[in-house]
């Protein structure tokens, strides 16, 4: 019997080369398709629709294999329907599904935060034990270079900086997930569907002008492709130019920082003025950054590590500054003290 997967040998030249390069960068994140499993988040939307198919020809080409997860949010009253037309394209493809249904409304009310973050604490929970159960090396998610497009437009829109305003990574280590897709035009995974007869769903709550990434995308996007028809291609260069940056900038903090005493648990922390006065300001501040983090959650700010370094300029010894999560820096003759503050101490 024929498999209704298409094999790359039999789609138009464009559309083969089309998933040799998604292949082609997957590879860059270390993801191979052969040896190592992968799980693959599919919503049953174009993007991870075309992520799943892309997925099974390059597993089948190098002797890879995959998984697919389905979380139903029951937000919605189509979200039934979503989890059946993944559960029967799975079927269809010979591809073992794990789909689960919360109620992601109780979740937010019990955890006292917002529909989407526990929707998204929801999805990766569940792939993240899909992936254990299945022993796959990595999650693979649909987001693609229109989402990174929007991402860099909502971070320019609260105020990050650079190297953030790059945008979303496409590898995360520590949750094991790659964006294979990152570099890849919504239109391009939908003409590629289409190209292999597959039909995707259509989640209306996307066309819903109350979110703030929903009018990002369907008012200020358009904008600026209509001025620039090439403003995707734009937003990859950004992104490119931001990783590199960001791989220098970690590099080099993490090189000053190993030259420090190992940081004990909950005890101030030095950096020294030889060093701070030895590092160019941009520098300066992602050490600032860097060192502060190592105290646990709550982050450091642009305008408060910008201010730091001008407290550190001004040499204004005694001055304290504080950051999100009880962290403080204190400007001293030595160099800048980081330390947590105690609550307690404080309040007598």
């Amino acid at each position: 019997m024929t498999s209704p997967l298409p094999r790359l040998q039999d789609l138009p030249p464009r559309w083969a080369r089309f998933c040799l390069g998604v292949e082609a960068f997957a590879h860059s994140l270390g993801c191979d398709f052969s040896r190592e499993g992968s799980v693959v988040a599919c919503s049953g939307g174009a993007d991870s629709t075309a992520l799943l198919l892309l997925t099974a020809m390059l597993c089948r080409k190098n002797g890879g294999t995959l998984t697919a997860t389905h979380l139903d949010h029951g937000l919605r009253p189509e979200s039934g329907a979503e989890a059946r037309f993944v559960a029967a394209l799975c079927e269809k493809l010979d591809i073992p599904v794990f789909i689960e249904a919360h109620d992601i409304a109780l979740r937010a009310k019990e955890r006292r935060t917002g529909l989407e973050e526990a929707g998204r604490q929801a999805r990766y929970e569940l792939f993240e034990r899909v992936r254990q159960a299945q022993g796959a090396r990595h999650i693979l998610v649909a987001h693609q270079l229109n989402d990174l497009a929007e991402d860099q437009l909502m971070r320019l829109m609260r105020g990050a900086g650079w190297p953030a305003l790059g945008g979303m990574t496409a590898h995360d280590p520590g949750r094991f997930l790659l964006r294979p897709l990152l570099l890849t035009p919504r239109n391009a995974l939908e003409n590629f569907l289409c190209v292999c007869g597959q039909l995707w769903q259509v989640d209306a709550s996307n066309y819903d002008r109350a979110a703030t990434r929903n009018r990002v995308r369907l008012d200020i996007l358009p904008v600026l492709l209509r001025e620039n028809p090439a403003y995707l291609d734009a937003a990859a260069r950004l992104w490119r130019q931001a990783r590199v940056d960001a791989k220098h900038d970690d590099e080099s903090v993490a090189s000053l920082l190993a030259t420090l005493p190992k940081q004990l648990h909950g005890l101030p922390f030095l950096l020294p003025a030889a060093m701070l006065n030895a590092t160019p300001s941009p520098l300066r501040m992602r050490l600032f950054k860097a060192a502060l983090e190592r105290f646990g959650p709550g982050q450091p700010l642009a305008d408060a590590l910008i201010r730091l370094d001008e407290l550190w300029l001004e040499r204004a010894t005694g001055k304290r500054l504080r950051f999100p999560g009880d962290k403080e820096a204190v400007i001293a003759k030595s160099g800048v003290r980081l330390q947590v503050i105690d609550r307690k101490k404080e309040c007598g």
